[in-house]
């Protein structure tokens, strides 16, 4: 696949996660694709990265991923990445505290065939909770 279709594979991960279409972001991932996520203490399948999504896209829906910066390299796409949305449901037991979030995070997904076969995803959490208030 070319640089500009393995970027694309990407674009279409964060559209669809910042719509809280899970359907969709399941669409870019091959069925046996591997999910490294910073905070899980072991490898995700898919079915695991959904669930931790739809935390996630509760405890702050309408939030959104911007990307800042994209790098290709032969099947590799590393992505920076803005989040910014507002905590308003519950996320793991913290309960909504109202507060804006702007945290970083940083993905390296493997695509082959089209399809994202194994990413690594590093999130600032500690960001993100010391906004929240609660650290």
């Amino acid at each position: 696949m070319s640089t500009e279709e393995n970027k694309a594979v990407v674009h279409r991960f964060f559209e669809a996660f910042n719509a809280g279409d899970l359907d969709g972001v399941a669409a870019v991932f091959a069925p046996n694709a591997v999910v490294h996520n910073s905070g899980a203490p072991d490898p995700l399948n898919l079915d695991g990265f959904k669930q931790l999504a739809a935390v996630f896209l509760a405890a702050f829906p309408g939030g959104e991923h911007s990307i800042e910066d994209m790098v290709v390299e032969g099947d590799k796409v590393t992505t920076r990445i803005i989040y910014r949305g507002t905590h308003t449901g519950d996320l793991m037991g913290i309960p909504p505290t109202g507060k804006q979030v702007a945290t970083s995070a940083m993905t390296i997904d493997r695509i082959t065939n089209g399809k994202i076969v194994e990413t690594w995803r590093l999130f600032d959490q500690m960001g993100m909770m010391q906004q929240l208030g609660v650290m």
